[in-house]
Protein backbone atom coordinates (compact mmCIF):
# COMPACT_ATOMS: atom_id res chain seq x y z
CA UNK A 1 0.00 0.00 0.00
CA UNK A 2 2.81 2.41 0.87
CA UNK A 3 4.32 2.00 -2.60
CA UNK A 4 0.96 2.73 -4.26
CA UNK A 5 0.49 5.86 -2.14
CA UNK A 6 4.05 7.00 -2.87
CA UNK A 7 3.65 6.47 -6.62
CA UNK A 8 0.41 8.43 -6.71
CA UNK A 9 1.83 11.28 -4.62
CA UNK A 10 4.80 11.51 -6.96
CA UNK A 11 2.66 11.26 -10.12
CA UNK A 12 0.43 14.15 -9.10
CA UNK A 13 3.18 16.09 -7.28
CA UNK A 14 1.07 16.13 -4.14
CA UNK A 15 4.17 16.29 -1.97
CA UNK A 16 7.59 17.25 -3.20
CA UNK A 17 11.09 17.51 -1.86
CA UNK A 18 11.33 20.51 0.41
CA UNK A 19 7.62 20.67 1.32
CA UNK A 20 6.74 21.38 4.94
CA UNK A 21 3.62 19.44 5.94
CA UNK A 22 1.54 20.27 9.01
CA UNK A 23 -0.21 17.06 10.07
CA UNK A 24 -3.30 17.18 12.30
CA UNK A 25 -2.67 14.40 14.84
CA UNK A 26 -5.52 13.70 17.27
CA UNK A 27 -4.22 10.33 18.42
CA UNK A 28 -7.15 8.50 16.79
CA UNK A 29 -6.68 5.68 14.29
CA UNK A 30 -7.28 7.82 11.17
CA UNK A 31 -4.81 10.55 12.01
CA UNK A 32 -2.19 8.13 13.32
CA UNK A 33 -2.40 6.11 10.09
CA UNK A 34 -1.97 9.27 8.01
CA UNK A 35 0.92 10.40 10.22
CA UNK A 36 2.73 7.05 9.95
CA UNK A 37 2.35 6.94 6.16
CA UNK A 38 3.64 10.49 5.81
CA UNK A 39 6.43 9.83 8.30
CA UNK A 40 7.62 6.90 6.19
CA UNK A 41 7.33 8.81 2.91
CA UNK A 42 9.18 11.89 4.20
CA UNK A 43 12.41 9.90 4.13
CA UNK A 44 11.89 8.87 0.50
CA UNK A 45 10.48 12.12 -0.88
CA UNK A 46 12.36 14.57 1.31
CA UNK A 47 9.72 16.72 3.01
CA UNK A 48 9.41 17.84 6.63
CA UNK A 49 6.55 17.18 9.05
CA UNK A 50 5.19 19.17 11.98
CA UNK A 51 2.53 17.33 13.98
CA UNK A 52 -0.16 19.50 15.57
CA UNK A 53 -2.45 18.18 18.31
CA UNK A 54 -5.50 20.06 19.57
CA UNK A 55 -6.84 19.37 23.08
CA UNK A 56 -10.44 20.62 23.08
CA UNK A 57 -10.79 20.81 26.86
CA UNK A 58 -13.79 18.49 26.81
CA UNK A 59 -12.75 14.92 27.64
CA UNK A 60 -10.59 15.47 30.73
CA UNK A 61 -8.11 12.68 31.49
CA UNK A 62 -8.89 10.86 28.24
CA UNK A 63 -7.86 13.95 26.26
CA UNK A 64 -4.67 14.26 28.32
CA UNK A 65 -3.88 10.62 27.54
CA UNK A 66 -4.37 11.29 23.80
CA UNK A 67 -2.07 14.29 24.03
CA UNK A 68 0.63 12.26 25.82
CA UNK A 69 0.29 9.47 23.23
CA UNK A 70 0.79 11.99 20.40
CA UNK A 71 3.82 13.56 22.10
CA UNK A 72 5.39 10.14 22.73
CA UNK A 73 4.75 8.98 19.15
CA UNK A 74 6.29 12.15 17.72
CA UNK A 75 9.28 11.89 20.03
CA UNK A 76 9.83 8.26 19.01
CA UNK A 77 9.64 9.20 15.31
CA UNK A 78 11.73 12.36 15.86
CA UNK A 79 8.99 14.60 14.48
CA UNK A 80 8.42 18.03 16.04
CA UNK A 81 5.05 18.29 17.77
CA UNK A 82 2.97 21.27 18.78
CA UNK A 83 0.11 20.76 21.21
CA UNK A 84 -2.53 23.45 21.65
CA UNK A 85 -5.26 23.51 24.30
CA UNK A 86 -8.53 25.30 23.61
CA UNK A 87 -11.58 25.75 25.83
CA UNK A 88 -14.11 24.64 23.22
CA UNK A 89 -17.15 24.78 25.55
CA UNK A 90 -16.34 28.43 26.34
CA UNK A 91 -15.73 29.20 22.66
CA UNK A 92 -19.06 27.59 21.72
CA UNK A 93 -20.96 29.77 24.20
CA UNK A 94 -19.06 32.92 23.28
CA UNK A 95 -19.64 32.53 19.54
CA UNK A 96 -23.10 30.92 19.85
CA UNK A 97 -22.26 27.71 18.03
CA UNK A 98 -22.27 24.02 18.85
CA UNK A 99 -19.20 22.51 20.48
CA UNK A 100 -18.67 20.44 17.33
CA UNK A 101 -18.65 23.55 15.14
CA UNK A 102 -16.43 25.41 17.62
CA UNK A 103 -13.99 22.48 17.57
CA UNK A 104 -13.83 22.45 13.75
CA UNK A 105 -13.31 26.21 13.67
CA UNK A 106 -10.57 26.08 16.30
CA UNK A 107 -8.75 23.22 14.55
CA UNK A 108 -8.77 24.99 11.18
CA UNK A 109 -7.42 28.18 12.75
CA UNK A 110 -4.75 26.30 14.70
CA UNK A 111 -3.57 24.29 11.69
CA UNK A 112 -3.43 27.40 9.52
CA UNK A 113 -1.57 29.37 12.20
CA UNK A 114 0.94 26.53 12.63
CA UNK A 115 1.51 26.43 8.87
CA UNK A 116 1.97 30.21 8.73
CA UNK A 117 4.43 30.28 11.65
CA UNK A 118 6.41 27.24 10.51
CA UNK A 119 6.42 28.08 6.81
CA UNK A 120 4.19 25.10 5.98
CA UNK A 121 3.37 24.37 2.36
CA UNK A 122 0.71 21.70 3.00
CA UNK A 123 -1.75 20.76 5.74
CA UNK A 124 -2.68 17.07 6.06
CA UNK A 125 -5.81 15.95 7.90
CA UNK A 126 -7.51 12.60 8.25
CA UNK A 127 -11.10 11.79 9.04
CA UNK A 128 -13.65 9.06 8.48
CA UNK A 129 -16.90 8.77 6.57
CA UNK A 130 -19.04 9.92 9.48
CA UNK A 131 -17.20 13.25 9.55
CA UNK A 132 -19.49 14.75 6.90
CA UNK A 133 -19.48 18.13 8.63
CA UNK A 134 -15.69 18.10 8.67
CA UNK A 135 -15.65 17.38 4.94
CA UNK A 136 -18.17 20.10 4.22
CA UNK A 137 -16.46 22.58 6.55
CA UNK A 138 -13.10 21.97 4.95
CA UNK A 139 -14.61 22.41 1.51
CA UNK A 140 -16.03 25.80 2.55
CA UNK A 141 -12.81 26.78 4.32
CA UNK A 142 -10.39 26.24 1.46
CA UNK A 143 -9.20 29.62 0.31
CA UNK A 144 -6.87 28.52 -2.47
CA UNK A 145 -3.79 29.01 -0.32
CA UNK A 146 -2.93 25.30 -0.31
CA UNK A 147 -3.56 22.59 -2.89
CA UNK A 148 -6.23 20.09 -1.89
CA UNK A 149 -5.79 16.33 -2.12
CA UNK A 150 -7.87 13.56 -0.62
CA UNK A 151 -7.64 9.87 0.20
CA UNK A 152 -9.62 9.30 -3.00
CA UNK A 153 -6.69 10.85 -4.81
CA UNK A 154 -4.31 8.59 -2.94
CA UNK A 155 -6.35 5.59 -4.10
CA UNK A 156 -5.99 6.67 -7.72
CA UNK A 157 -9.33 8.41 -8.21
CA UNK A 158 -8.46 11.82 -9.64
CA UNK A 159 -10.71 14.53 -8.25
CA UNK A 160 -10.57 18.21 -9.04
CA UNK A 161 -10.42 19.72 -5.57
CA UNK A 162 -13.34 17.50 -4.54
CA UNK A 163 -13.62 15.65 -1.28
CA UNK A 164 -14.36 11.95 -1.05
CA UNK A 165 -17.15 10.63 1.14
CA UNK A 166 -15.39 7.29 1.74
CA UNK A 167 -14.05 6.00 5.03
CA UNK A 168 -10.55 7.12 5.89
CA UNK A 169 -10.30 10.36 3.92
CA UNK A 170 -7.03 12.20 4.20
CA UNK A 171 -7.11 15.83 3.26
CA UNK A 172 -3.98 17.61 2.09
CA UNK A 173 -4.40 21.29 1.51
Amino acid sequence: MLEKVENYIRQWKMLEKGDKVVVGLSGGADSVCLFLILEELRKKIGFEILAVHVNHGIRGEEAKADEEFVKTLCEKKEIPCRSVSVDIPKMAVEYRMSEEEAGRTARREIFEQAAEEWGGTRIALAHHQDDNAETSGTRRYISGKWDVYTAASLRGEKRDRGLSERTGDALLY
